[in-house]
């Protein structure tokens, strides 16, 4: 593993052991592309949606912005959950976070099965106005953690707009999430897996990961939103340039953030 690479050179240079190193640090950082890197390649899992009746091409209609507004030929790229996958579920909460129409246990049970039968990996649920009223997406979310042996795996990758990205914006809010449950399997394998690693080599605390906020999270927080990890190399690079600026004193300056599949340039303009 590329992190064990570095942490041997790193002690190398400091004529430790991996051990001795980890078990003497105070605070360990890690950014990682994985998350950006599982959309960009599209190796993430295969994602089924659950959606209010009425909502079910919220994703596939986005926001009709074009970066040519004269350009209505050029396609879409593919979204990642095909409209086969976006199933409508009974139930409607208003935008005061008032319900309208109850749920239907027998309508999940139902999109459950033809999710296992289409070989669904990850389920995203998003319903309109839930940002108001979650009452609708936890009622859901529990049926799915509570389902019966024949779609029980389904409720290990579940992902629910309110929890992931509370927004008035349907479109952002569905996006976002159906992002974090296409990504979850792969990132949060990755992380755990690397997290044994460290603490196995010596780490005595739990490594931070590099968010897109330029903040930083626990392995264990972001286990359910992975998401969060998207893009966070940018983000990264803002705090990376700061340091740099104050050590050298200059307000303008270039990174560039080198990757097996993708590239991060910051450019700092007058500070």
């Amino acid at each position: 593993m590329l992190v064990s690479c570095a942490l041997d050179q790193a002690a190398a240079e400091l004529s430790l052991t991996s051990a001795d190193l980890l078990g003497a640090c105070q605070l360990f950082v890690h950014g990682s592309t994985v998350a950006t890197n599982t959309v960009l390649e599209r190796k993430g899992a295969k994602v089924g949606l659950l959606c209010t009746p009425g909502f079910r091409d919220t994703l596939e209609i986005r926001r009709g912005i074009r970066d040519d507004p004269w350009d209505h030929r050029t396609p879409f790229a593919p979204v990642i959950v095909p409209r086969y996958l976006r199933l409508p579920v009974a139930g409607r909460i208003d935008s005061n976070g008032h319900e309208l129409d109850a749920v239907d246990a027998q309508g999940i049970r139902e999109a459950l099965h033809e999710f296992a039968a289409q070989g669904v990996e990850a389920i995203a649920i998003s319903l309109f106005n839930s940002y108001a009223n979650p009452m609708h997406e936890t009622h859901d979310a529990q049926l799915i953690k509570g389902a019966s042996e024949n779609t029980a795996e389904l409720a290990q990758w579940l992902s629910v707009s309110h929890e992931i990205a509370p927004l008035m914006g349907e479109y952002e809010r569905t996006s976002t999430t159906v992002l974090n449950a296409y990504i979850a399997p792969r990132t949060v394998g990755y992380l755990h897996s690397l997290d044994r690693q460290l603490h196995d080599l010596g780490l005595r605390q739990s490594m931070l990961l590099i968010q897109n906020n330029g903040g930083s999270i626990s392995a264990a927080q972001v286990v359910n939103k992975p998401a969060t990890l998207l893009l966070s190399g940018p983000a990264a690079g803002v705090g990376a340039l700061e340091i740099v600026r104050d050590a050298l004193g200059s307000n303008n300056l270039l990174s560039l953030e080198i990757g097996g599949t993708s590239a991060d340039v910051m450019l700092m303009e007058d500070g």
